[in-house]
């Protein structure tokens, strides 16, 4: 069988969830190839995966602020980025569905489609081309489900899609649930989905292993064992996002080096450690980067963003979370983690280290986050692999 999956060009959606589906499609002797932007063209290629380059498709870091602007009516520019603190303002409201990036996808996608000849098309939450694509082509259409709550922000994605729908000659179509296909991979246990989310089609599967062939980082191994281990880090998006005048990670670091605990913290990538001109607690070690998914089991407390990946990979190690919303379905995302009891919501704006510290202790003193961490684990333990996703697309073209 030949597959083709869709994803829009992010790292954090495209290498924890489409990278193992499709490891585990070509396991199971399948021919896989991926169609997203350039920009991440070389990562993937580096995991064995044909790549299929879209163009008109780029990385969320290498949009004009003016074409966000005019396409979605919210003011993504770099000028108003350079402005924002979530410390003071709160999370950010960044546009999570582009018409016009999805038009592009789309077209594009046909034509390399044809070519390419799949039998089945896979997408990502967040990336509608592939499912124009299908459509138009009459294609059977799954999902690996990236991001169960971030349709919320667009209360009128039905719509968008029938105009899409409209301009490829489509019927239109009663609701975006159609979108999804026949078969929609979850990646959390279905008590992660309210109500209203448990779609038709949709089953659950476990995630990925963590698979690191590097050792841990010598000096996080090293770190004493006598204090509980705090991780704190907010995803590959929030430092390129945040403002210049950002005292988010001073904060951060403050409010750890109070705390009776040992902490990792993320500062970003590149050379942020030797740029860092913040506090330096002696019980706080600073890296630019940080094996998450082979460190979180090891900790006590995971002081995260919120994004979807970061929680599952936390939910999967049964490490509870202080949960520091900051922008796109973070938000909600965070409040699930609250209604569950996974964890604490802590409101970025107004945030101070006393805030902060105490909302990190009374995750790691309350002995019921933890339990309930335990209990999603196990229910997530007990989901059939991507191995069997990757069979149960085999009988999408019977």
């Amino acid at each position: 069988m030949r597959v083709l999956l869709t994803g829009l060009p992010i790292q954090s959606h495209l290498l924890p969830a489409l990278v193992p589906v499709a490891k585990a499609l070509q396991r199971r002797g399948h021919d896989v190839a991926l169609a997203t932007g350039t920009a991440v063209r070389a990562q993937l290629e580096g995991h064995g995966i044909e790549v299929l380059a879209i163009e008109g498709v780029p990385a969320p870091e290498e949009v004009s602020g003016a074409d966000q602007l005019e396409d979605s009516g919210t003011d993504f520019s770099v000028e108003k980025l350079r402005r924002w603190r979530p410390e003071l303002t709160g999370p950010l409201v960044v546009p999570v569905f582009s018409e016009r990036m999805t038009a592009a996808f789309a077209a594009n996608l046909i034509d390399v489609a044809r070519a390419w000849r799949p039998e089945v098309i896979v997408r990502e939450t967040n990336e509608y081309g592939g499912y124009l694509a299908a459509e138009v082509l009459g294609l059977p259409l799954a999902m690996v489900d990236i991001a169960p709550l971030i349709t919320r922000l667009v209360p009128d994605l039905t719509d968008r899609l029938n105009r899409l729908r409209g301009k490829l000659g489509l019927a239109e179509v009663d609701s975006f649930t159609h979108a999804n296909g026949r078969l929609t991979a979850g990646l959390l246990p279905a008590a992660w989905y309210p109500e209203d989310l448990r779609t038709p089609g949709l089953r659950h599967y476990r995630a990925a292993d963590a698979v690191d062939s590097r050792p841990l980082d010598p000096a996080i191994a090293r770190l004493p064992a006598d204090l509980p281990l705090v991780l704190a880090s907010y995803g590959t998006s929030t430092h390129w996002l945040l403002g210049a005048e950002s005292t988010l990670m001073h904060l951060t670091v403050e409010a750890l080096g109070s705390l009776p605990v040992q902490a990792v913290v993320a500062l970003g990538p590149g050379d942020a450690v030797a740029r860092w001109n913040g506090p330096r607690p002696n019980n706080v070690h600073l890296t630019s980067f940080v094996q998450q998914r082979l460190l979180i089991g090891a900790c006590d407390v995971f002081l995260t963003h919120g994004g979807f990946g970061g929680i599952g990979d936390s939910l999967s190690a049964g490490t509870p979370m202080t949960a520091l919303p900051l922008f796109a379905d973070q938000p909600d995302n965070t409040a699930r983690v609250q209604e569950l009891g996974l964890g604490v919501r802590t409101d970025p704006a107004g945030l101070t280290p006393d805030t902060l510290a105490a909302d990190v202790q009374r995750v790691l003193t309350e002995p019921a986050y933890r339990l309930a961490a335990r209990g999603f684990q196990r229910q997530i333990l007990g989901l059939p692999s991507l191995e069997a996703f990757a069979a149960d697309l085999e009988t999408l073209d019977a």
